[in-house]
């Protein structure tokens, strides 16, 4: 076999070896027909994965990565660009655990066949199983194997294994068995989990924490015993998880068996239109379904609502304009009410009804009538033209005949497994479709050529994989995307509004260990997410995560003394800081008869600066205080991606210049006599409290408008108001260096984040 080494492969920091490119992953790129710098994107992203994976001349390797792709940007591809990678690289075994259900994972075992042309090949370079189970399956992975290890036997001739197993728990402990008493030492495995998120998290964790449990301790879920189980009779594999909701993957505790070691981000093609497209950049594609629309079990309605009525409309006369352009194999408009299938009976039977309707009026001799329904289909015409432009025929040409030809021809289906087996959807069979259901099209599903998505689903416990996972509605649409719609109601939209701000934080903060390969372990797991929102299913979670808001309000360290040995360092960090800047302080403003201590010298500086040469570099050791200023200064760094020269106020407390001098006064604090240990109050409070306001009180000193921080230096004593002292008598607080930080509401974020990774 040939093989050509990537080049530019030198350059990758921390890489665990040097992958090769062959002829299966070229053949594959050929299949595909991409044009050479998209097949030469996605080789050199397939090889920035496999080099972190276990290098095949290893005799051992245990690895766990995660894979971050977008909903609908073409995961799967990613994963068989990796499979055929791994052939070209001697990798013997290759299982894919896809699919939750039945249609899914055939599917995945179709595309697998297609994309490696398994069934059109005579080289014997895969032997592909689905759901491996009997003797028969046995003998022929053994048989393989020991090609492998027999010295005399031509690698060239040697094939490797590809298994796909639904995940489901007697398929995975099928795979294991059949795999249990083979000899896999140095044997090298892929394992690539499909959708890592779903059901192979461990949904006992929680209760296992509450039970006083360690992490991997106490009680399992079923999926999760299955895959730790097959992990555990691979001396050399590397554990992949593909998702593009990776909350949990990321949020579990660190020591959890299935938490990632490694990160990789896959970036979409060109054509790819997700949430930055939809709800930031083209937001007139969004449309609202008002609550009064929305049945409920407090809102009954007897009648399709509107909204539902002009979606349709819309969708119509797209499919119209698609069948005289044919610029797309399908069309297809998707209604996902509710997981019950009620209610998904009751949508179907008001888009027949009114199918029904519209091709009588528009058959019908009364031309009122007729030209009334015309009218209302001219509103959604006049709605699609603003998007798709000159290009869009006449209105004229979009009815007629052709609109109720379309009306007449377009399959409407209700998909739910009430019935028994999900139903396939035959895309062959018609140009469009109108498919409703519920839990069937979240995840994973694929609607083809789908325009208009209509969804009156509440957003229920608000958490973010769970409800990202039903933007069915992104994936590879700029050819069509002016005729596409969303209706939506308001909650989901600002969750979704939410959800893509969070979701590109997280990217942001995993940049660097995705370019650099660092260990996710030294990753601060804390992220941007909005109050309305939760992160993941609970269950999953062995640590409770924290939350905290960073807007209109004061962020103040409460033990700056916690740690001795770091008060002098604090204190020659601000020393310096001070320094650099001495030039740019002034004397505040302020009544005249201001105490000295109620005098500070203020600067106006650049807030990036003091993010780098201030705020980066002090240490506070309390938990309490460690976590909430990183998180601080996390949201302050990513509001300086957007807001480079943005600008800040710093404060010198009770201050003055003196001899070209800072000359700063320490005031006098106590502690709490609660056992905290902590400063009873920071701040110097109104003088006086009533009449004329001589000094308006630390807590006003700052603008409104701009993050301000306040340098205070500080005698700490006991609650008594006795100096604290050392083993040898000697005052050990008499000069603490603090901060307190004013951060505004315009640039406020919500932060959650794991406070404790060890279990």
């Amino acid at each position: 076999m040939e093989t050509v080494e990537i080049t530019g492969a030198q350059n990758s920091n921390n890489a665990k070896w040097q992958p090769y490119q062959g002829e299966e992953i070229d053949n594959l790129i050929r299949f595909k027909g991409f044009p050479e710098n998209v097949g030469n994107k996605i080789i050199d992203e397939t090889f920035r994965i496999m080099e972190m994976c276990g290098n095949p001349e290893a005799a051992t390797n245990v690895d766990t990565g995660l894979v971050i792709g977008y909903v609908q940007s073409g995961k799967t591809l990613s994963f068989t660009s990796l499979t055929a990678l791994a052939n070209d690289n001697h990798y013997q075994l290759i299982i894919i655990i896809a699919g939750t259900s039945i249609p899914l994972s055939d599917q995945s075992y179709e595309r697998m066949k297609r994309d490696l042309q398994i069934d059109y090949r005579h080289d014997r370079k895969w032997v592909i199983i689905k759901n491996p189970r009997t003797q028969e399956d046995r003998d022929i992975i053994q048989m393989k194997l020991e090609q492998w290890a027999d010295p005399t036997f031509p690698k060239e001739n040697c094939s490797t294994v590809l298994m796909t197993v639904m995940k489901y728990s007697s398929h995975l402990l099928n795979l294991t068995n059949i795999l249990r008493g083979l000899n896999l030492e140095g044997v090298p495995t892929l394992i690539i989990d499909d959708e890592g998120d779903q059901a192979s998290l461990n949904t006992r964790a929680r209760a296992n924490s509450n039970a006083g449990n360690a992490v991997n301790e106490g009680e399992a879920s079923t999926i999760y015993r299955r895959i730790t189980d097959l992990r555990n009779i691979f001396p050399h594999h590397t554990f992949l998880q593909y998702t593009a909701t990776p909350q949990g993957n990321l949020f579990i505790n660190i020591m959890d068996r299935l938490s990632p070691n490694f990160i990789k981000l896959l970036e979409p093609g060109d054509d790819y239109t997700g949430g930055n497209t939809f709800f930031v950049q083209q937001p007139h594609l969004i449309r609202l379904i008002p609550a009064a629309q929305i049945p409920t079990n407090h809102n009954p309605i007897n009648e399709p609502p509107e909204s539902l009525l002009y979606a349709l409309k819309v969708f119509f006369l797209g499919v119209v304009a698609g069948e005289i352009k044919k610029d797309q194999r399908n069309r297809s408009m998707m209604v996902h009410p509710s997981r019950l299938t009620n209610a998904q009976n009751i949508f179907v039977n008001w888009i027949r009804d009114v199918c029904d309707g519209w091709k009588r009026l528009l058959q019908s001799n009364d031309e009122d009538e007729r030209q009334e329904l015309l009218r209302e289909f001219r509103e959604a015409y006049d709605d699609l033209r603003l998007t798709v432009g000159n290009t869009l025929p006449s209105f004229e040409e979009l009815t007629g005949n052709r609109l109720i030809h379309a009306i007449n021809y377009t399959r409407i289906m209700e998909i739910n497994a009430s019935r028994g087996k999900t139903p396939p959807i035959r895309w062959s069979h018609c140009y469009s479709h109108i498919l409703v259901g519920g839990q069937a099209m979240d995840r994973g599903f694929t609607v083809e050529g789908l325009t208009v998505t209509y969804m009156p689903r509440s957003l229920g416990t608000g958490q973010v994989d769970t409800t990202l996972q039903r933007a069915r509605f992104f994936g590879y649409k700029g050819s069509y995307l002016g005729f596409c719609r969303v209706w939506l109601d308001q909650p989901t939209i600002d969750a979704f509004r939410a959800i893509i701000e969070h979701e590109e934080d997280v990217r942001k903060r995993l940049e660097e260990y995705d370019v650099n390969n660092k260990h996710l372990n030294e990753w601060d797991r804390e992220t941007v997410l909005n109050q309305i929102l939760n992160l993941t299913r609970p269950s999953i979670l062995y640590n409770d995560l924290d939350r905290d808001y960073f807007g209109a309000e004061w962020f103040i360290v409460k033990a700056p003394h916690d740690t001795d040995n770091l008060i002098p360092q604090n204190q020659n960090v601000i020393a310096s800081f001070l320094q650099s800047n001495i030039d740019e302080l002034a004397q505040d403003d302020g009544h005249r008869r201001r105490t000295e201590e109620q005098k500070h010298l203020i600067a106006e500086l650049s807030l990036s600066d003091c993010l780098t040469h201030l705020l980066n570099r002090l240490k506070f050791t309390r938990e309490s205080d460690s976590q909430t200023f990183s998180s601080l200064r996390g949201v302050i760094g990513m509001y300086l991606q957007n807001n480079p020269d943005e600008r800040c106020l710093v404060y010198i407390m009770s201050s003055k210049i003196e001899n070209g001098q800072i000359a700063q006064n320490i005031r006098d604090r106590r502690l709490n006599e609660n056992g905290s240990n902590t400063i009873k109050q920071l701040f110097q409070g109104k003088n006086p409290k009533s009449g004329e306001v001589i000094y308006p009180g630390d807590r006003e000193i700052k603008n409104e408008n701009l993050v301000t921080i306040q340098i205070h230096r500080l005698h700490l004593s006991d609650a008594d108001g006795n100096n604290i002292l050392d083993e040898n008598g000697n005052i050990l607080y008499d000069d603490v260096p603090t901060i307190a930080i004013w951060f505004p509401e315009n640039i406020g974020k919500d932060i959650i984040r794991q406070p404790d990774n060890v279990a």
